[in-house]
């Protein structure tokens, strides 16, 4: 006799469950969250929703302890990585260049609001970029990773002054650092359609690859080995220190100081320090959740989300 069991089933629980997000996927492998976005039909363009679901993605990685490092592609096989912001949307009156109602001052760019999510990111940060790219595809979805592979086909383009609008999410402020003022001048202004060799963004890249199916693989593995090879809470200070530098070399002097001071007494420190000796791999056991400094971050932070708020 056969017996059927009358026991439920729960369905597994996913952690993204939660956020809602639908112009986006994620999964989490091996410590690492890949998140692809999702609106393969319409190239991959920005919408009010993208931004929403990728601040969210990113957030949700700066603070779960078994993130390690976040990688951003898309579908290889859709016919962009992103094409730039859903000009539909924009011509329905969505927040992607200010809603009507909203003054001057009250906007807040989208585009920006993902940059600094992802900019801010504690995190090691990958951008898999495996097709064309083009204005919000550069300046939110590029600029603000820590590492940038691409496959070799791809074609890039900022259109914003062509469109009589300005170059954003923070893009003026991230690709001079990136590239120096004279190059981002030249790629922000002149409109050219460019390939990721060309000499004025080429260094802008950490791999370049000749076939785009490539590029998500390198991208996981270059994470993998930065997030098993890395502390935690050694990584965020780090990007800490060169995101907010001080206005001195005698101010970053006391900022780095302290900050070694801080780690150097760490259980991360003595466990990098034996394994060094020991010639094997680390196994960092703390967490950005329980091991940062109440010094950290050191720098001020506006919170920009509120329309009044002042720098």
């Amino acid at each position: 006799m056969n017996y059927v069991s009358t026991t439920a089933v729960t369905p597994a629980v996913s952690p993204f469950d939660a956020l809602n997000l639908t112009d986006v996927t994620a999964k989490l492998e091996d410590s690492i969250l890949i998140v692809t976005l999702n609106r393969s039909r319409k190239m991959n363009s920005f919408s009010e929703k993208m931004a929403a679901d990728l601040v969210r993605i990113f957030q949700f990685g700066d603070q779960d302890d078994r993130v390690r490092a976040i990688v951003l592609t898309a579908d290889p096989t859709a016919p962009a990585f992103c094409a730039g912001a859903d000009m539909e949307e924009v011509a329905r009156g969505s927040s992607l260049l200010g809603r009507k109602e909203d003054t001057e001052t009250e906007h807040r760019d989208p585009g920006g609001q993902v940059a600094m999510a992802i900019y801010n990111n504690r995190k090691i940060t990958v951008a898999a970029v495996n097709g064309h790219a083009s204005g919000v595809g550069l300046t939110a979805l590029q600029f603000p990773f820590d590492f940038r592979i691409i496959w070799s086909g791809s074609k890039l383009t900022i259109p914003f002054v062509r469109l009589g609008i300005v170059p954003e999410s923070t893009s003026t402020y991230l690709l001079s650092r990136l590239i120096g003022e004279s190059r981002a001048t030249a790629v922000l202004f002149s409109g050219a359609v460019m390939q990721p060799d060309a000499p004025v963004i080429s260094n802008l890249y950490f791999q370049v690859l000749p076939d785009r199916t490539d590029v998500l693989p390198a991208a996981v593995i270059l994470a993998k080995n930065i997030a098993v090879n890395s502390s935690q809470t050694s990584i965020a200070y780090s990007k800490g220190l060169l995101h907010h530098a001080g206005s001195s070399i005698e101010e970053n002097h006391l900022l780095d100081s302290r900050a070694m001071k801080l780690l150097g007494s760490s259980r991360d420190a003595a466990e990098g320090a034996k394994a060094f000796m020991q010639r094997r791999k680390p196994n960092f056991p703390d967490a950005l959740s329980r091991s940062l400094s109440p010094w950290y971050p050191w720098w001020k932070v506006t919170d920009v989300r509120h329309p009044k708020s002042k720098l």
